[in-house]
């Protein structure tokens, strides 16, 4: 009794890594996004002149009034 239920048990395993192992191929197989995230020329200077105005840049607080600074957008802004 414990033999078979041990050996359904095995069965149900190899089924869901099979699963597991394909979902994995599908999302490596994914075409890269169509846009860049990477920040260039004329759009990095303007986020620089919105904080240097006194704005967050990071995406948790676009556009909100800073009471300092804020790590996010430091980080957002050395990410180039």
């Amino acid at each position: 009794m414990i033999l078979r239920e041990l050996m359904l048990e095995v069965g149900e395993l190899k089924e869901r890594v099979s699963k597991l192992e394909r979902d994995l191929n599908q999302e490596e197989e994914l075409p890269p996004p169509a846009y860049s995230l990477e920040l260039e020329g004329e759009s990095y200077d303007n986020l620089g002149r919105i904080y240097r105005q006194g704005y967050h840049i990071c995406p948790a607080a676009f556009g909100q009034l800073r009471g300092g600074e804020c790590l996010f957008c430091i980080a957002f802004m050395e990410r180039e």
